[in-house]
């Protein structure tokens, strides 16, 4: 992550196979938005309607995907994007999609990486819910007073159909959180879907119970980070194996370079 920050992301085929996907599942269960932002403010309210017409979605057929959320960890803004929501049994159930080059499953440090991924997820939506983050500390948050959409936007959010009063990213965010909160009960199962990018084939439908204790702490060492006190950390070696997908690995970063000429 701060490799991309410092030199820039890197868009890998694996990453393009991966949003390809996601994009084509979400088209499958939600309404397609079609709107093409020209400035930031026009993207930020894209997404706000877009994760309100999912959770409408939610509500009308008892599954959505790609809902974007926000929140707050430690004082610091949170964006995460949710793959899919399922209504069953009078519970919201979370489900992340990760893709596979093969049947295989992955291994225990990558799988931890998933599981802190829901976790995190977990917990913005359940902050969301509950009323510990509102539209209101999204407005603050985001300065949303002082954005403005472009008239060519505008233009066509008129030919979407979209009125004239939810044609402000305010107005939207208030109707983002005003459906949310609605949604039932956020499920303590947690599901990461596990399918082969080739194939299309499930290969595993893991599922794992929240646990409070065990995301706080993973909160808190993440904060640490970003409150700079400590150094962001290459993988152990025991997962180095991973620097083989890296597009970073023996150019910009050499931490393990060495080793793998042995």
């Amino acid at each position: 992550m701060e490799l991309n920050h410092v030199h820039g992301a890197r868009i890998t085929k694996e990453i393009r196979e991966g949003r390809a996907m996601h994009e084509h599942m979400e088209n499958v269960v939600n309404e397609q938005i079609t709107l093409q932002p020209k400035s930031y403010p026009d993207s930020l309210f894209k997404n706000l309607y877009s994760s309100y017409k999912a959770f409408e979605a939610l509500a009308r057929q008892g599954k959505t995907r790609e809902i974007q959320i926000y929140g707050s960890l430690g004082g610091f803004r949170v964006v995460g994007k949710l793959d899919e929501l399922d209504r069953k049994d009078g519970e919201t159930v979370i489900v992340e999609d990760k893709t596979r080059s093969t049947d295989s499953m992955p291994m225990e440090a990558q799988l931890l990486t998933h599981r802190v991924q829901v976790l995190i997820y977990k917990r913005l939506l359940e902050d969301i819910r509950s009323g510990a983050y509102t539209a209101d500390n999204f407005k603050r948050s985001y300065g949303v007073g002082t954005l403005k959409l472009s008239p060519e936007f505008i233009r066509q959010l008129d030919t979407t159909g979209i009125e004239k009063p939810m044609q402000n990213i305010g107005a939207m965010a208030d109707a983002l959180f005003r459906t949310a909160v609605r949604i039932d009960k956020i499920s303590e199962t947690l599901c990461i879907r596990y399918t082969n990018q080739h194939t299309d084939k499930q290969i595993n439908l893991y599922k794992f119970k929240y646990d409070e204790s065990e995301t706080q702490e993973i909160i808190k060492y993440i904060m640490k980070y970003w409150r700079g006190d400590r150094e962001a950390q290459p993988v152990p070696e025991a997962e180095k194996y991973k620097c083989n997908w890296c597009v970073f690995f023996g150019k910009e970063c050499k931490v393990w370079w060495s080793q793998s000429k042995l």
